[in-house]
């Protein structure tokens, strides 16, 4: 007999008495090369308990966490499990295929197993084992082991098996790529599929496939998810392919529809960008955004005569009471400089003062027309700081009353305004706009989506036009509107936008299907879409950016009744004291002379 087969059949009946041959080391080794937190966990072992013991303790020498018992449960620690299987136990090779029920093929899962024969790259062993899998196995030889990586592209192609390194005494890493993502890559034309959604014209997917780029203001965000996507298929080397649904996914009498139902299903790896919710994110997986699109309130800003008094805002609560001071102060001293100096022409009585001095505060003339030195001195400085503060007054007025308000910035405002409100009439604004616990946001729904009246669903061109005459609020994706604005708008109809976010998302994300192995990757791929700047070149082409308001210095608003309306108001109010004060006189007049009269009669008898 051969002298090395001996040894070797030694060596095998010792490993199933004392367990494996310096199993202890090669583990501490495994563990230290990977770098990564780790607990061992003795997954389908068969040896005697002194054995595990020797070698737990081993580990816990290195500092290497272990157990003997593997609870599958959600928990942050799962990327630190490394699942140790040894093929010489009975059951084992089943409890690895068997592996899938509960999701332990698949990352953050590590799988290290032990075998004394190779394994052929088409055994179904490694059926479970797809791209997204993280297994290593060790085959024993006569001094250590030598290791290998297995997955599979997909699961009707056969396992890749690659050199992973070796032990012998000291453990050799021969991994071309460290970083899982750069030894995955190539997918060897393993076709990926993305669900697109189309809701606003079936012409939409001639576009979408031809990447042409036309007709952007209908389903922008499949559009541009749709392109990106593909060149992460590329990259990956894999196939593209696209397949086609109604909505962005819903739950309906219990059941999904739309991307989500297709992803669920698994008839697609992922979707297009979708907005997050708590519902959605227990069916889905969630990886970067492709498109930035965004669903938002766009309106013009009201004018700002419609939601304060503008003749009132040019200055401060301070500087008015100033004023007014100011004014009883010049008042006082002008009476008293006409008291001082009494002429026949010119008697000085306080109601004299105040009208001259309200003349001045107003810029109006006044019949009283002092005749000495120190009373038109008075005058003077009286007319002179009016008309420093009438010139400021002036000025601040015609800024005001071009100057949009930024009273409506929230949705509890914009609940509250005169604003008329409306939606694109596209399926997530249906959705969108039902009743709502929130009550501010079911308020503004009830306004679109009314039980009652009609409703207040518009196409894109109608919505659009109906913000520029103002005084109502569009809720779309933002993109298609702003295209829109560009085209129709004038330059100082740009100047006043406004956007509220209704949703709360802060983007829309791209929903993987859990059942995909090719998410890990995915979503790597897209991190470096963006870093290395082809996401922005694509977003640029797709997205139309808010317009710039260009001359919003030189052009000018006209004045109507609406600005007016304080002034209006303010004359109404002085015509009715007018008449008040008018009827006071005549009726204190009146009095008086019936008065005298009465006395005149009482003397003339009394004589």
């Amino acid at each position: 007999m051969d002298i090395w087969k001996l040894v070797s059949m030694i060596w095998l009946v010792k490993s199933y008495v004392e367990g494996r041959p310096g199993i202890g080391t090669f583990l501490t080794s495994f563990v230290e090369n990977e770098g990564k937190p780790t607990m061992v966990v003795f997954h389908g072992i068969c040896w005697s308990n002194p054995v595990k013991l020797r070698v737990m303790k081993e580990l816990s020498t290195a500092g290497t966490r272990s157990s003997s018992i593997m609870s599958k449960g959600i928990s942050f620690r799962d990327h630190t499990v490394l699942l140790l299987a040894d093929l010489n136990c009975p059951g084992t090779e089943e409890l690895i295929m068997n592996a899938t029920h509960r999701q332990l093929n698949r990352l953050p899962y590590r799988w290290l197993v032990l075998s004394d024969t190779p394994r052929s790259s088409r055994s179904s062993l490694w059926d479970p084992f797809l791209v997204d899998s993280d297994i290593v196995l060790a085959t024993a030889d006569e001094t250590g082991y030598n290791m290998t990586e297995v997955y599979k592209p997909s699961p009707s192609s056969p396992a890749i098996v690659s050199p992973r390194g070796s032990f012998h005494q000291v453990l050799t890493d021969t991994r071309p790529h460290r970083e899982f993502f750069r030894r995955r890559r190539d997918l060897m034309g393993v076709p990926l599929t993305i669900t697109n959604t189309i809701q606003e014209s079936n012409s939409s997917i001639y576009h979408l496939l031809q990447e042409d780029s036309l007709e952007l203001e209908h389903d922008l965000i499949s559009k541009n998810s749709y392109t990106l996507a593909k060149v992460a298929f590329l990259t990956l080397n894999a196939t593209p392919v696209a397949t086609f649904t109604d909505s962005f996914g819903y739950l309906q009498n219990g059941e999904w529809t739309g991307v989500i139902r297709e992803l669920l299903e698994y008839n697609a790896d992922i979707g297009t960008n979708v907005g997050m919710s708590q519902s959605r994110l227990q069916q889905v997986m969630f990886l970067d955004p492709l498109d930035n699109g965004r669903a938002r309130f766009i309106f013009r800003q009201p004018a700002l005569s419609l939601t304060a008094n503008i003749f009132s805002l040019p200055f401060s609560p301070g500087v008015w009471m100033a004023t007014g001071i100011s004014s009883f102060v010049a008042g006082v001293a002008f009476y008293l400089s006409t008291r001082m100096i009494k002429t026949r022409a010119e008697t000085g009585t306080v109601r004299d003062a105040y009208l001259l001095t309200i003349s001045a505060l107003s810029q109006q003339g006044c019949e009283v027309q002092p005749t000495h030195v120190s009373a038109r001195i008075v005058l003077w400085v009286v007319f002179t700081s009016m008309m420093a503060l009438y010139a400021a007054y002036g000025a601040n007025i015609v800024v005001l009353l071009q100057a949009p308000s930024t009273s409506v910035n929230s949705l509890a405002t914009l609940a509250r305004s005169k604003l008329a409100l409306g939606a694109a009439d596209v399926n997530y604004n249906h959705f969108l706009f039902r009743a709502s616990s929130d009550p501010i946001r079911n308020d503004i729904a009830k306004r679109i989506n009314s039980d009652k009246g009609p409703k207040a669903f518009y196409e894109l061109t109608e919505g659009v036009e109906k913000i520029r005459k103002g005084l109502f609020a569009f809720h779309s994706v933002v993109e298609p509107v702003y295209r829109q604005i560009d085209r129709t708008f004038q330059e100082k109809e740009k100047c006043d936008l406004m956007e509220l976010d209704f949703i709360g998302y802060a983007a829309f994300h791209v929903p993987g299907s859990k059942k995909s192995p090719y998410l890990e990757l995915l979503r790597v791929m897209f991190k470096r879409l963006r870093e290395v700047g082809i996401k922005s070149a694509v977003n640029f082409r797709y997205e139309a950016r808010r317009p710039s308001c260009k001359e919003s210095v030189t052009m000018f608003s006209s004045v109507g009744i609406t600005e007016m309306r304080p002034v209006l108001l303010f004359m109404a109010y002085g015509v009715v004291l007018s008449v008040v004060v008018t009827a006071a006189e005549l009726l204190v007049f009146h009095a008086n002379r019936y008065r005298q009269q009465h006395w005149s009669e009482k003397l003339a008898r009394g004589l």
